[in-house]
């Protein structure tokens, strides 16, 4: 293709949109030769060939599933990819996120300025699991740029909760959560960045891991902002989700967010059962001006059964909880206007894997960027408004006040071995109609994040489990642990879940 010769009014153009003063003609002509001669390294790297990861041998086939074969909407596309013949998820069916890579297929992540996109190569949490057996059975609907809590924003459509069609799903790893709560598949790959995860396993009712960050690669995932994005398994029991993070995790030598973690035999780990650990039910994790009385009253009544099995079971205080939200908003607002706006989906500045046609594409359509859904013009709106007035000080800031809430964090995690509180203060919402004005579905799609999104910025694991039913919805319990250290989690959990059938509770 080559990059077009320089033309009289290119310079002055670039000028502009930096905000420099205007070129005189006497400059324009300074400096146009040297410009040209740096933008023969531009045209050197666009002729080479791309170094990404090996594509897949063999081809792949999918199809779009029908209204009947989809009631919920969870479904983006149904495929059958078998992995190896023998290994830990033999005979497992796993969904996918769309907004994960799967070589040859579709990927929308949600919007409609990827329509028409196809990967060339897996994520690395698809190798992972086709080589460990798993068989690949599709792709699910999430959240317009899985930008959203609830279920309602994805251009596919709402994906309908699978206890109450009227209520939301939980997002923004809305489809996964529903296919693995219908018995479609035994496990899903879900992301997370303020409770992707965690909020649709609480509103769905199945069991959602956000990792220590870093813990799984992340690549060949579609970001919203590096400092938090996750990604992290779905499943029914908590046996399978330890199966599947123990397939998935550990580094992969190209993301550069794994210096440092360690894995654990998951699996096992869950044999050495709840006693001996310490839990600390966070105060500041209820009782919030949007909590429901029975979410409250069920996680509380959750943690007595904790303690009945052996756990030693705390009040623990960490006032400075109540300021994740306001830590987290600046780093997700400007990550996502840099990341997916200006960066073309991936940003810069990390010696990652840039999928560079996903990148291309993005910019081809950013001409549509008007038609975005309102909420996300409404945070591009809010980042762009600081940033003209304050460039991304107030990103740096937050990410070191995220670092300070870490530390705080973790001197609570000295004296106990994990934290306890709702996953959200509600139960599954009503799904908001489509001609909802601004205020309800911004409302439907951010009223939950209270007590997740700190996990986020602060990258402790953190993972939600069905503790109870209330008016025929899901109840999810959080539970959030030391860094690198999930194997505790689980035990709590697999302990709970062993002892408790939630959906009589």
């Amino acid at each position: 293709m080559g990059l077009p010769p320089i033309s009289a009014s290119d310079l002055p153009a670039a000028a502009a949109s930096l905000g420099l003063p205007t070129l005189t003609a006497e400059r324009i002509a300074e400096l146009t030769p040297i410009v040209e001669g740096l933008l023969g390294a531009y045209a050197f790297v666009e002729g080479a060939p791309d170094f990404l990861p090996a594509a897949p041998a063999g081809t792949r086939s999918h199809r779009i599933p029908s209204a009947q074969d989809n009631p919920y909407n969870a479904w983006f596309i149904r495929t059958s990819i078998k992995g190896s013949a023998e290994g830990p998820l033999t005979g497992k069916r796993v969904a996918i996120k769309d907004s994960v890579m799967i070589a040859g297929m579709p990927m929308i992540n949600g919007s409609r300025e990827l329509e028409g996109f196809e990967p060339e190569f897996d994520a690395t949490v698809v190798t992972r699991i086709l080589a460990a057996g798993g068989e690949i059975v599709g792709k699910t609907h999430c959240e317009y740029f899985c930008l959203s809590g609830g279920s309602h924003t994805g251009a596919g459509g709402p994906v309908r909760n699978p206890h109450n069609p009227d209520r939301s799903a939980g997002g923004s790893s809305s489809g996964s959560a529903v296919v693995v709560s219908i018995g479609e598949a035994d496990m899903a790959i879900g992301a997370d960045q303020a409770g992707s995860i965690r909020m649709p396993a609480s509103f769905s009712g199945v069991v959602g891991l956000k990792p220590t960050w870093g813990l799984v690669p992340y690549t060949g995932v579609a970001p919203i902002e590096p400092q938090f994005d996750h990604v992290g398994p779905m499943t029914a029991t908590v046996r399978d989700n330890a199966r599947l993070l123990e397939v998935i995790a550990g580094p992969d030598g190209l993301d550069p967010r794994q210096l440092g973690v360690t894995t654990q035999a998951y699996v096992s780990e869950l044999e050495r059962g709840i006693r001996g650990l310490r839990v600390g039910i966070l105060k500041e994790g209820f009782d919030h001006p949007n909590s429901e009385a029975d979410v409250d009253s069920s996680v509380r009544s959750a943690a007595k059964v904790l303690a009945k099995l052996g756990a030693e079971v705390v009040d623990v205080s960490i006032p400075e909880h109540m300021i994740g939200p306001a830590i987290w908003a600046p780093i997700a607002l400007d990550g996502l206007t840099h990341t997916v706006v200006t960066g073309s989906g991936f940003g810069i500045g990390r010696d990652d894997v840039y999928p560079t046609s996903f990148m291309q594409h993005l910019l081809a359509r950013k001409a549509g960027l008007g038609e975005l859904p309102q909420h996300i013009l409404l945070m591009m709106l809010s980042s762009e408004l600081v940033r003209l007035r304050r460039g991304y000080s107030l990103y740096g800031k937050a990410v070191n006040l995220a670092r300070g809430l870490r530390a705080t964090y973790d001197r609570a995690l000295k004296d106990v071995d994990m934290l306890l509180m709702p996953t959200t203060p509600m139960k599954a919402t009503p799904l908001p109609p489509a001609d909802a004005p601004l205020a309800l579905s911004w409302q439907r799609a951010s009223e939950m994040f209270t007590n997740t999104c700190a996990f986020d910025v602060t990258h402790h694991p953190a993972l939600s489990l069905p503790c109870g039913m209330s008016e025929g919805l899901p109840i999810g319990m959080m539970l959030v642990g030391r860094h690198c250290d999930e194997s505790s989690l689980y035990r709590a959990a697999h302990a709970f879940e062993q002892a408790v059938d939630w959906k009589t509770c």
